[in-house]
């Protein structure tokens, strides 16, 4: 049996959650509505069928898509991992929230002690 990195899955998965909602422009709180909004709007301005001889709007249409995919339904898309996301610095605090193990110990405060 192999071992599995989860943790390296976990991290991975986690930058493809921030590559999507770049993609997107939308925040980590926007909700479902806002997704399909910001969705909607994208892909209709990237459509090939608009834009037929860019084909950067062409790749830029596959990412949209890749991204919504990613956010609604969970699917991983391994698209997303060639996007970058702007590295946003830790929320000031006691824990770092930019991480799963600060959450978690923000949270194991916040609601059992």
């Amino acid at each position: 049996m192999l071992d599995r990195n989860w943790q390296a899955e976990l991290r991975q998965r986690e930058q493809r959650l921030k590559s999507a909602r770049q993609i997107l422009g939308i925040l980590d709180t926007d909700g479902a509505e806002e997704i399909k909004r910001a969705w909607r709007t994208l892909s209709l301005r990237h459509h090939p069928d608009h834009n037929d001889a860019d084909r950067e709007s062409h790749q830029k249409f596959i990412l949209i898509n890749s991204a919504y995919r990613c956010l609604t339904q969970g699917i991983d898309c391994e698209q997303l991992d060639s996007v970058n996301p702007q590295h946003q610095p830790p929320t000031p605090g006691k824990y770092r929230l930019d991480n799963p193990w600060g959450y978690f110990a923000w949270w194991r405060e916040k609601y059992f002690e």
